[in-house]
């Protein structure tokens, strides 16, 4: 796993706001899972907004982490809500309005701090990922800056996800580049290893020596944000090779489902 990614989890450095890119539930369980744990263990809370359906399986890792349902009832450090009860709670229409936001949000964060005061809050959550899932890409934008408004005024790591297929043309044009200027962290796949080997497959097959002239071109972004150099050169082939763009994509994800996962 990328040195980033793994200081996010472990909670080294200062708090910051990371996302995990997913095709399954398995996959962002495995983050989720080793986000709250290795909090929990150093008596850390933690605030959860999920679906019902993902919790189930969080549960179950976090169960096999060493961290039960008994265990974390009595610690008292897990403070779970409803994504989608409380994804209506801070919409005003079809729009996320800043001020619920604040009061339900930022008044669930200000109750745990003052619970666990001079701890760090570790929050996960997918209302994002729901306003996505009903295409509303713009409203899952909004409510990401909110996220990041709130995370200057408070103190909190957090952690979001999204169902996304990275090996998708219309997603690295589009919501992949709005999720990597969000966040301070990307894992883009389960396995950001294997996906490096793949794009560079794939570039290699297509370009042939010139491959490495894509790397070069997203060198600035690699020195801004902690996100991968591949999942960077599959959104600039997405957008600056529209006649090659699919076919190595495809080249891409083919590579990916071959190679042995790490």
């Amino acid at each position: 796993m990328e040195a980033a990614w793994r200081g996010f989890l472990q909670g080294s450095g200062p708090a910051a706001h990371a996302v995990q890119v997913y095709r399954d539930v398995e996959e962002l369980a495995d983050s989720v899972t080793r986000y709250l744990a290795t909090g929990f263990d150093r008596g850390e809370p933690a605030i959860v907004i999920s679906t019902s359906e993902h919790w189930s399986r969080f549960g179950e890792q976090l169960a096999e982490s060493g961290w039960n349902a008994d265990r974390i009832k009595k610690s008292g450090l897990l403070f779970r809500a409803d994504a989608d009860a409380t994804l209506a709670a801070v919409m005003e229409g079809d729009r996320v309005a800043a001020g619920r936001f604040d009061a339900v949000v930022g008044g669930l964060i200000d109750r745990v701090g003052a619970r666990f005061p001079g701890r760090r809050i570790r929050a996960f959550g997918e209302m994002v990922d729901l306003l996505c899932e009903r295409g509303s890409r713009g409203g899952a934008a909004r409510m990401e800056e909110l996220w990041n408004r709130l995370a200057r005024r408070r103190s909190f790591s957090l952690l979001c996800g999204y169902r996304v297929d990275v090996f998708d043309r219309d997603a690295q044009l589009s919501v992949l580049p709005e999720i990597c200027r969000a966040h301070s962290h990307v894992l883009p796949a389960d396995d950001p290893e294997r996906l490096e080997s793949a794009v560079d497959a794939a570039l290699e097959e297509a370009l042939g020596t010139q491959a490495g002239q894509v790397y070069a071109m997203v060198g600035q972004q690699l020195r801004r944000k902690h996100v991968p150099p591949a999942q960077l050169a599959l959104m600039w082939v997405s957008s600056q090779m529209p006649r090659s763009a699919e076919r190595i994509l495809e080249s891409a994800r083919a590579h990916y489902l071959q190679e042995p996962a790490a």
